[in-house]
């Protein structure tokens, strides 16, 4: 593909070396006995045990030197030690973004963003590990806002089913994991901690019922999108829906 049809260059996206250290550094206070004993006795088999220690490091940093996503304003040139893809946006675009939060003792230490592509049965998964994932994300969404959007929002209105992956949606009804749940029997909408989870009924005591069906976030594909068509798609619902 003419990379001209990709739009202007934004910027490159390259994998983190911290894993590198790890890999090399870890095995090698073990490796350099076994390097010392080949080049004081000349062991051959210390040598080579000491390189299959190390295999794994050379192949991650195989994979560092030749890893890169040259992102454009409508596609991404995606290389890897496996060859080269080349990806256009296109409205067919479904973007699952999976955020990961780490915490130790109760204290957030590490946020890992993870963004999953498919398009015409293709699928383009870019780890955590590449940096600029955030700057990544704002190209994504800024193609969605301007160019999926409105034909989105269009077949929304005109009552037309929509699949966000895990989540299937028109203007009457959302239906997550086959399960249909109708505009007027919903009560809340409520998305936390990564989750989104359907609110339909209160108990005794006014308060509301979990439990009618929920889903990661991660599952969702393009979850902007589906967020702006649920903010409003209440006016007909008993009570309003609301999205946290």
């Amino acid at each position: 593909m003419n990379t001209r049809q990709l739009g202007n260059p934004l910027f490159t996206m390259r994998k983190q070396y911290g894993m590198i250290i790890f890999w090399f550094f870890f095995p090698g206070l073990f490796n350099l006995f076994l390097i010392n004993d080949w080049l004081d006795n000349g062991n051959i088999i210390g040598l080579v045990f000491a390189l299959i220690i190390w295999l794994p490091a050379f192949y991650v940093l195989a994979d560092r030197i030749r890893s890169r996503i040259f992102v454009h304003e409508k596609g991404l040139i995606v290389q890897s030690l496996l060859g080269t893809k080349t990806v256009k946006f296109t409205p067919a675009l479904q973007m699952y973004i999976g955020r990961i939060q780490d915490r130790v003792y109760g204290v957030n230490t590490a946020r890992h963003v993870s963004i999953r592509l498919v398009q015409n049965k293709e699928e383009i998964k870019i780890p955590s590990t590449f940096l600029y994932m955030e700057e990544l994300i704002d190209v994504l969404l800024n193609y969605q806002s301007q160019t999926m959007l409105p034909a989105i929002v269009q077949a929304f209105n005109d009552g037309k089913t929509l699949n966000f992956g895990a989540i299937k949606l028109s203007n009457k009804m959302i239906a997550v994991k086959d399960k249909k749940f109708p505009f007027a029997e919903l009560r809340e909408i409520e998305v936390e901690n990564g989750v989104l989870r359907l609110y339909t009924h209160t108990n005794s005591g006014g308060l509301l019922q979990k439990g009618a069906a929920f889903v990661q976030l991660s599952k969702i594909a393009n979850f902007d999108v589906l967020n702006h068509l649920l903010s409003g798609s209440q006016p007909n619902a008993e009570d309003d829906v609301k999205i946290y």
